[in-house]
């Protein structure tokens, strides 16, 4: 029994001692753990496992990081809010138009239907002071500017070099919200708030030169396929004329020829400033009936039409004065839809319809799928005559064929009303028109249509895509009226 006592004695105090010394050991590998642990979490260059391993221990500082950075985030957010720059609008343009006083008698009347009196700003840039005959000058007109003896070199080129001339004065004058510089001749018609909204797509702050080249192969291949043309209008950012004014005597010197657009896109070229195209403006290197081209204009907005001087009145029975301000009727209503296409068919008269808002309408005897109908009808010749390609698009030959060519019906009137949001537009046929019926059709003669009505919504939005219309007969046979309306989802327009 004493025996027993005194092994189970032994026994608890080697048991005592074990357990100590399991302990230390245990204590003594923790701690190392321990240290290497905090060594590594803490000088690893990209502390992961800080956040990971010790994030219960760090609550209240997480929560207020996250408050700072949140308030951190809100004023850097209200930074870029107030920085933002409004909008381009009218303001910010300054017109450079490059006129004559042996031309400006006639031609202002293109350049006034669109000018805004106090709102546009910029001038008409004369070689010589106007005489008694343009006296007094009237308030409807750009004001003037006589242009003075910069970067003469060459007395032969003088004239070339005025459109340099101009557009130095022109940035001397300017105000400091001036974001672009808009060049034109005296014969070129602008659709300002088409124009507006265009540029305000680009950032100003960069170098941009703006514009469309010529309809005509031959003109591109003699000059160039990639130079804005200056009676169709272009547009330079500030920074850009900035830069070419540095440089424009050195430039001249180079270049100096007989045309300043050449100029001033070799110029461009070597400051490393390449043109983007802008579909809507219109040089019209072209003679003669333009209305098969107006009657299919690309679905962009219309921002520029050129030499009228050169092409018949838009119109039938106007002249060519006359024709200008009956298409600004339209223009003061909703620009950014005019001259706009949209086809639709009658499919029980098998009919086509093809709608250029704002200027005619197109009723065909048989049914044309839109990729047809979206090219224009060759009413016109070329600037010059060459083999083909004539010109920069496809186009449709005029025949005798009355299964394919239209009956046409040009702009009357216009009526907007404001409470339904909605325009309605009339079309009247051309008296000339005589079109047989299409016998092989069924005989189904659009002979007895003698106007159009066209209902559409206002405030058309050129990014939303083209739209599409229904044709329907109201009141009489003698009248057709098309609705324009959103397309639906995936309709073919054939």
């Amino acid at each position: 029994m004493a025996f027993e006592n005194t092994k189970q004695t032994k026994l608890s105090h080697i048991s005592q001692n074990l357990s100590l010394s399991t302990l230390w050991k245990s204590l003594a590998i923790s701690g190392a753990l321990l240290f290497l642990l905090h060594t590594f979490a803490f000088n690893h260059p990209h502390k992961i496992l800080t956040h990971k391993l010790f994030a219960p221990l760090d609550l209240t500082f997480s929560s207020t990081s996250s408050f700072a950075s949140a308030i951190s985030s809100s004023s850097s957010l209200s930074s870029l809010q107030i920085a933002r720059e409004p909008p381009t609008n009218i303001s910010h343009l300054m017109f450079v138009i490059v006129g004559s006083t042996r031309t400006w008698r006639y031609r202002r009347g293109y350049i006034e239907p669109w000018w805004r009196p106090n709102i546009t700003k910029g001038h008409v840039f004369l070689e010589r002071p106007p005489g008694r005959d343009l006296l007094p000058w009237p308030q409807q007109s750009p004001p003037f500017s006589v242009n003075k003896d910069r970067f003469v070199v060459n007395v032969k080129f003088k004239t070339q070099i005025r459109l340099f001339q101009s557009l130095h004065e022109s940035f001397e004058k300017a105000s400091k919200d001036t974001r672009w510089f808009v060049i034109a001749d005296d014969d070129t018609l602008f659709f300002l708030d088409n124009l507006v909204e265009a540029l305000d797509r680009y950032d100003h702050k960069k170098y941009y030169y703006i514009g469309m080249n010529s309809e005509n192969v031959w003109s591109n291949a003699v000059f160039a396929f990639d130079m804005a043309y200056g009676g169709g209008g272009y547009a330079l950012s500030y920074r850009t004329v900035e830069s070419l004014l540095n440089r424009m005597e050195d430039c001249i010197g180079r270049y100096l020829g007989p045309y300043s657009d050449v100029l001033s896109f070799q110029c461009l070229a070597d400051l490393g400033i390449d043109l983007t195209l802008e579909k809507g403006m219109h040089q019209i290197d072209l003679h003669g009936d333009i209305s098969g081209l107006l009657s299919a204009h690309p679905q962009s907005p219309l921002i520029s039409l050129h030499h009228f001087d050169v092409i018949n009145p838009i119109f039938p029975a106007m002249n060519r004065q006359q024709s200008v301000n009956h298409l600004m009727k339209t223009a003061k209503t909703d620009q950014t839809r005019i001259l706009q296409q949209t086809v639709c068919h009658q499919r029980e008269n098998k009919w086509s319809v093809s709608v250029s808002w704002g200027y005619s309408v197109h009723i065909y005897q048989s049914i044309f799928p839109r990729n047809y109908l979206k090219r224009p009808l060759e009413t016109f010749v070329p600037w010059k005559h060459v083999r083909i390609p004539l010109y920069t698009f496809n186009t449709r030959r005029v025949s005798n064929d009355p299964c394919e060519m239209p009956r046409q019906f040009f702009f009357d009137s216009v009526m907007e009303d404001k409470n339904q949001s909605l325009v309605t537009t009339m079309y009247k046929v051309r008296t000339a028109d005589s079109l047989p019926p299409c016998l092989r059709n069924g005989n189904h003669s659009a002979s007895n249509i003698t106007q159009v009505r066209v209902i559409a919504a206002t405030m058309h939005k050129m990014g939303e895509g083209i739209e599409c219309c229904d044709v329907q007969n109201v009141n009489s046979t003698e009248i057709l009226e098309v609705k324009i309306r959103a397309c639906l989802t995936d309709e073919l327009i054939a």
